[in-house]
């Protein structure tokens, strides 16, 4: 494969939003986040976009284990290099988690300068306004990270999907219906104009809790 695989994590209401129109995405319960930290626990990196950290400002760490033999990287989808020097996931507990900026050319070099300096590893992949997802996932490989998981957002996903890149989805359904065409659906971007050209995903596994559903998807 010479690639990183992706798993997709999300939390989403019954009509697949994760995230209502004013941004608000508390959907997973206590369990549920335990059930997310024990994945990020096992996966070599955790990966979100630039807008999640916009909004949420995460640190995308482990909790409830550890100490950990090796704390996964803290990869964020950035472009343009908007991410605010300040932000939690470049200085948060930075002696145990590595951070990873993928951009592309049009970062300000300025702003790479003052990354590299926070000690946040930039790798520019792809030339265009976007980053090429299946470029990173090779240069992912070739620096040991094999096995990625995805917590954020639609519009990542689809890019990621779009590129036939995500390998097992992991899906928190809660008992909700949101509604909006402004909120955040599971996956976002143009879509596919036909079902047979989409992908197609084999049912892993499925279980309920308290009218929740957690249920698992492979490509495999």
């Amino acid at each position: 494969m010479n690639r990183c695989e992706f798993i997709y994590n999300a939390a989403m209401t019954i009509d697949g939003k994760i995230a209502t129109r004013e941004g608000d995405s508390q959907l997973s319960d206590e369990l549920d986040w335990k059930e997310v930290h024990a994945i990020r626990r096992d996966v070599d990196a955790i990966m979100v976009g630039i807008t999640t950290v916009q909004q949420d400002d995460p640190k995308l760490t482990v909790k409830f284990y550890g100490p950990l033999k090796k704390y996964p990287t803290r990869i964020i989808i950035d472009s343009r290099g908007k991410i605010p020097i300040n932000a939690r996931v470049i200085n948060f507990e930075k002696d145990k988690y590595p951070t990873l900026i993928a951009t592309t050319t049009h970062i300000d070099p300025k702003k790479k300068e003052q990354l590299i300096q926070k000690g946040v590893t930039v790798i520019e992949a792809g030339i265009n306004q976007h980053v090429d997802l299946l470029l990173l996932a090779k240069k992912l490989w070739e620096l040991g990270i094999k096995k990625v998981l995805l917590e954020g957002g639609g519009t990542l996903a689809w890019g990621l999907l779009e590129q036939d890149l995500i390998d097992e989805i992991r899906l928190f359904v809660a008992p909700f219906l949101t509604g909006g065409k402004k909120a955040t659906s599971l996956i976002m971007g143009e879509g596919f104009p036909k079902i047979l050209s989409s992908r197609k995903f084999n049912l892993v596994d499925l279980k309920s809790r308290n009218s929740n559903v957690i249920v698992k998807y492979s490509r495999k």
